[in-house]
């Protein structure tokens, strides 16, 4: 809990430190990289973690990578921050909460898709559309492709479950007859 508050502080510290809205893209990008970074290299993450490493060397290699993620002033000095605050634990939950507040402040909802096969520029369209008019919210799709579902979609938004897959139809068709064909069989 005391991660999650402190990860929630230090979004919205950022959120007030920058003062162009479209800036807010940016920085989350850069934070969703190095939280991308941070979980998936122990190396680097032991290196921004281990307070036995003089805060200098750590921050000569944070700010190697920001320097090639062109991050924008503003959350290099929220990482400064974190760094000499022995912080660098929190990060991927810094980049999550204000990947959120992001999402609230610009009144927009992502929307996780699974098809079967990839989608089209045309039919993602009229897919975001529709959600859009549902939710009343800016809608962005994050699509992934899982053959597994045969057919149709799945769709998961503001923690609601769309189920529209072929797999889930058979399921469904196959428990109806084997119910059907208990109630018949006796």
């Amino acid at each position: 809990m005391r991660g999650s508050l402190l990860a929630d502080r230090y979004a919205q510290a950022l959120r007030g430190a920058i003062a162009d809205s479209a800036l807010l893209e940016e920085a989350s990008r850069v934070l969703n990289r190095l939280a991308a970074l941070h979980t998936g290299n122990p190396d680097f993450r032991m290196a921004m973690e281990n307070p036995v490493i003089e805060v200098a060397a750590r921050r000569r290699l944070l700010d190697a990578v920001l320097e090639a993620l062109a991050a924008p002033p503003e959350v290099t000095r929220l990482l400064h921050t974190m760094l000499e605050r022995n912080r660098m634990a929190v990060l991927p939950q810094v980049a999550s909460r204000f990947e959120s507040h992001i999402n609230e402040w610009l009144n927009r909802v992502e929307a996780s898709v699974v098809t079967a096969v990839p989608m089209t520029p045309e039919l993602e369209t009229k897919l975001a559309h529709s959600l859009q008019q549902f939710s009343g919210k800016t809608v962005y799709l994050k699509c992934k492709v899982d053959p597994g579902i045969i057919g149709g979609l799945a769709v998961y938004m503001r923690g609601v479950f769309f189920d529209f897959s072929v797999r889930t139809r058979l399921e469904r068709l196959k428990q109806k007859l084997l119910t059907e064909e208990m109630t018949h069989g006796n």
